[in-house]
């Protein structure tokens, strides 16, 4: 038996320790009723009789709840448990208006729930020997028989032996049923976490080859996203760069109570997948416009313009991922990233949740990746400088969760710039002078 199947005994153990507990705590009725049944004069029970029967169950409960505390104790809570109970019908049957000779059965039908079946049958030969003896002391000890004997006049002893032989057939009875229970549904549960294992094994071999399968797919898109990167001086780091910050600003907004249901781990590892792709629209843009040291001409912007939507006709062409949703979040974000909260941005002038929550956060990923980086056209600005500008363009430009989102996010944006500016410093550089070269030939 391997180690989950000892766990999963185990816990089953704990859970019938826990309702003999419970049992016994019930049983305390059974006294009560006895007192009150008496005063009623439906039943005579001698009250000493109930008040040991009280102090005996309430004490039994307190030491079964006292050991199912402990883990360690969990063996010595189910022989005591089963003992307790034992002896709770042994305390039945001293009196001798209470006639519960086959209620001994019951101790050996629990053990069952154990899934057991050497408990099971030591816990029946112990009930049997358990009635045997209270047939023996409701005869010849202290306590008198209220059985009528037959014409033969038979003695103590004859009836007595003939009593014991009868009820050992019955108590065969007793003991076949309660051992093949048992037997047969430990053997049921075996089968049955061998079923589940094998299906187990299935599922993770499954999920492996699902989760082999997405990496080679992010693989695909990061390495379009570095094909947009050689058309483009600045967007191949730019698309790097905003993926950490969107899954940044995805983890702040729900951490802070926001959005929590839609930005579940999956969903947010899918915005940063998805990021890499918001940009691809620009491969269809001339690079002299792309990498233009000035500011654009108006004709120029208007081209300029036209990647989201250029975008969006490029990610149709996208296998579907997974269940789809994953393309459906690259498009959104593609298409819908230049639009902004008060309906003034581009391509539709779309405005607040109109805009897709995946853009919403991508527009703010978008807009602090080109304040703090350096394009051609300007230097970087500082971090809190870019942040005075988030929080100007709460309700304007962004959501005002999104913004406080991205300036409570002020450390790890000072980590991740300084990460980002250490690692790409010789390539910018180098790229920066071919291109300005590139556009001073273009003059003569």
């Amino acid at each position: 038996m391997n180690t989950s199947d000892d766990l999963f005994f185990f816990d089953n153990l704990l859970r019938i320790n826990k309702l003999i507990e419970r049992m016994l705590l019930v049983t305390i009725i059974v006294p009560v009723s006895f007192f009150v049944l008496t005063r009623l004069n439906v039943w005579r029970v001698p009250d000493f009789h109930s008040l040991s029967i009280g102090i005996y169950t309430l004490v039994s409960y307190i030491v079964q709840h006292l050991l199912n505390k402990k883990r360690a104790f969990a063996k010595i809570a189910m022989h005591f448990g089963l003992f307790a109970c034992s002896m709770f019908v042994i305390l039945l049957s001293t009196n001798k208006v209470i006639s519960v000779n086959i209620t001994f059965g019951i101790v050996p039908f629990i053990t069952c729930l154990y899934y057991n079946k050497k408990v099971t049958a030591f816990s029946t030969f112990a009930c049997f020997v358990l009635m045997i003896i209270s047939f023996w002391s409701r005869h010849y000890g202290v306590i008198q028989t209220v059985y009528v004997y037959n014409a033969n006049n038979w003695s103590d002893l004859h009836w007595f032996i003939s009593t014991t032989v009868g009820f050992a057939v019955k108590y065969v009875f007793v003991f076949m049923v309660a051992f093949t229970t048992s037997n047969r549904t430990r053997a049921t549960m075996d089968k049955l976490i061998e079923t589940m294992a094998a299906r187990d094994a299935v599922n993770y071999k499954l999920q492996e080859q699902n989760k082999t399968l997405r990496t080679t797919q992010n693989e695909i898109i990061q390495f379009v996203a570095s094909l947009l990167g050689s058309h483009d001086l600045f967007t191949g780091f730019h698309v790097i760069h905003t993926c950490s910050y969107v899954k940044m600003i995805a983890e702040e907004l729900r951490n802070s109570g926001f959005y929590e249901e839609e930005l579940t781990e999956k969903v947010i590892n899918d915005y940063r997948t998805a990021a890499f792709l918001h940009d691809i629209g620009k491969i269809h843009i001339p690079e002299g416009i792309l990498n233009k040291p000035g500011k654009f001409t108006d004709q120029e912007y208007e081209l300029m313009k036209c990647h989201p939507e250029e975008g969006l006709k490029l990610l149709k062409f996208l296998p579907k991922i997974d269940d789809g949703s994953l393309n459906v979040i690259a498009e959104n974000m593609a298409y819908c990233h230049h639009e902004k909260y008060d309906g003034s941005g581009y391509p539709q002038g779309l405005k607040e949740k109109e805009i897709p929550l995946c853009a919403r956060v991508m527009a703010a990923a978008d807009v602090l990746d080109a304040l703090i980086s350096k394009r051609l056209y300007k230097d970087p600005m500082s971090i809190d400088k870019a942040l005075e500008i988030f929080e100007e363009s709460k309700g304007s430009h962004f959501e005002p969760c999104i913004a406080d989102a991205v300036i409570r996010c002020r450390e790890k944006i000072i980590e991740l710039d300084a990460q980002f500016k250490e690692t790409e410093a010789d390539t910018s550089a180098k790229e920066l002078l071919w291109w300005e070269k590139y556009h001073e030939s273009m003059k003569d």
